[in-house]
């Protein structure tokens, strides 16, 4: 049905929203221009919490959607599509949707391997400090993109899911990422390009975004309205609904 054909969408473009032979130390030096490009340590290690709204094109239509996050603790995503409101969430280490549009009109939750594939949608801050993290990089190429030049950085995160960032030579944003991951059992690997940077409180963020998959009826393009930094969070938000 075209309903879940959108809902399928909209979980793979969550999980492409939720990330990002040269030596190490080549690949930190990128590392470390691309986290000054995106607004520094100083600004990155005081980033609590974000909220973004902003709205799809899927099949024709346009979707609005609103994303809380609390920096690796929890994530939250409301979508109504057509009256009809979807959520995910992730608490922790475990997840939950409810998804009238299935039959679930209660929480429900979700299935381990989608909870490890969401997992980088609480990591606000990307690269920044990324051993800390448990992450892993190298750099494994360089090539050209529309026209102009990217370092192409992998980096597999804590829970294994593997990114390929295409960082710009120029400005050292993150334009492209190929992200790897399993969803609803199969992998499938998703394509997501980003445009339009702008600064929010010293913070830069990608305004467009256009998502790629074979597991989507076609791309999804996805305008943010606003972008809040820091605000206060009712972390209750994260929990899942008692049925």
């Amino acid at each position: 049905m075209a309903n879940q054909k959108i809902f399928r969408a909209l979980v793979v473009a969550l999980i492409a929203l939720v990330f990002t032979g040269a030596s190490a130390q080549n690949v930190d030096e990128i590392i470390n221009k691309h986290v000054e490009a995106m607004g520094g340590a100083a600004k990155l290690s005081n980033l609590k919490s974000m909220k973004i709204d902003a709205a799809m094109q899927v099949m024709g239509m346009e979707i609005p959607t609103t994303t809380t996050i609390v920096q690796q603790r929890g994530f939250r995503s409301e979508t109504d599509i057509q009256g009809t409101k979807v959520i995910q969430a992730l608490d922790g280490t475990t997840g939950w949707t409810i998804n009238p549009m299935t039959g679930q009109s209660t929480a429900t939750p979700l299935p381990d391997e989608m909870v490890k594939a969401m997992s980088g949608q609480v990591d606000l801050t990307g690269l920044y400090n990324y051993k800390a993290k448990g992450y892993k990089a190298e750099l494994i190429g360089q090539e050209t993109l529309e026209g102009a030049p990217v370092y192409l950085v992998k980096v597999t995160n804590a829970n294994g899911v593997t990114l390929t960032n295409y960082i710009s030579k120029d400005t050292y944003y993150i334009v492209r990422t190929l992200v790897k991951a399993n969803v609803n059992g199969q992998d499938v690997e998703t394509k997501m390009s980003q445009s339009n940077f702008k600064k929010v409180d010293g913070i830069t963020y990608p305004f467009s975004a256009e998502i790629e998959s074979p597991a989507m009826p076609g791309a999804i393009t996805m305008v943010v309205k606003s972008v809040q930094v820091n605000p206060k969070i009712d972390e209750s938000i994260f929990a899942m609904p008692k049925n």
